[in-house]
């Protein structure tokens, strides 16, 4: 506790919000090492205005540096902060060798409502994370360091401020055109990033799609339709073969006999059905096939 050090340092009074679970900020002091020398860590007993403010603890201050020293929560300053998104904000969009690819932002604001109570005006520091994979938009910091942007705002007396700190995040998706959906299709057709070329391109994509989906549809019931009735066939088959070991059931046998012969042109009917779907399917599937290897953006 030997003093090895008395000069005045540059400084000055600052609030810092950097507990998001918090309503208040602490006061802080900023402090810049010109001393020329190396200012070990340790307790630190603060004073403002002659009176006692707070304590804090200091790391190792190397001569030329900066460090903020919070020392006592600020009840006059009351900050609530709002989140929005905007997602898959489609920026670019290319197609090649039937592969769908986009490039696409999530837009993420933040906005800090800070109400300053008492009648002075003070400076805040936000300490806004620095998240991986996220870039500011329209704001620049004062300061980065390892985990957080600084933003300062000048608080005026008695009033209340906003400040929405707007970041974004890009990736990148890739689809084969051919197992992409029509709706999602559709919103790649409206982007504004298309050129009307590429546009009228997935246009025509979209079009022989939204044909083939209730083809698909129908061949899928009429299938479920030949199944069940094969299921039934088989039971008639069945009682037809016990009633024939028994007598007098001639007439039940006709009865379900004639049942039998009606199903089977039903039968035919539904399997001819089937195959002219499956006949209008092939043809759209290898007209589209067509489009995709010739098409490129």
């Amino acid at each position: 506790m030997l003093p090895f050090l008395q000069q005045k340092i540059a400084g000055r009074k600052l609030l810092v919000y950097a507990d998001q679970s918090s309503q208040h900020p602490t006061n802080a002091a900023e402090l810049t090492n010109a001393t020329g020398k190396t200012l070990d860590g340790g307790p630190i007993t603060v004073f403002d205005g002659g009176a006692y403010g707070g304590e804090a603890l200091m790391e190792t201050l190397k001569a030329g540096d900066k460090r903020l020293i919070s020392y006592a929560v600020d009840l006059g300053t009351r900050i609530t902060t709002q989140f929005d998104s905007r997602g898959d904000i489609v920026r670019e969009v290319h197609f090649r060798r039937g592969i769908l690819s986009a490039r696409s932002a999530a837009v993420e604001t933040k906005t800090y409502t800070i109400r300053n109570v008492d009648q002075k005006p003070k400076t805040l520091i936000i300490e806004h994370p620095a998240r991986p994979g996220y870039k500011l938009l329209d704001r620049k910091p004062a300061e980065i360091t390892a985990s957080a942007y600084r933003f300062e705002v000048k608080l005026v007396p008695g009033a209340t401020e906003k400040f929405a700190v707007t970041e974004e995040r890009v990736y990148d998706n890739q689809f084969a055109v051919t197992n992409v959906t029509p709706d999602l299709l559709t919103t790649y057709t409206r982007n504004k990033a298309l050129s009307d070329a590429a546009r009228r391109q997935l246009e025509q994509i979209l079009n022989l799609k939204s044909q083939i989906g209730p083809i698909y549809g129908e061949i899928r019931r009429t299938e479920s339709d030949i199944t069940s009735l094969v299921r039934d066939q088989e039971r008639l088959r069945q009682n037809i073969n016990s009633l024939n070991q028994a007598a007098g059931q001639q007439q039940q046998v006709q009865s379900y006999a004639k049942q039998l012969a009606d199903q089977e042109s039903k039968l035919a009917a539904l399997r001819d059905r089937a195959a002219e779907l499956q006949r209008k399917k092939t043809a759209l599937e290898s007209e589209m096939n067509s489009l995709i290897e010739k098409m490129e953006f």
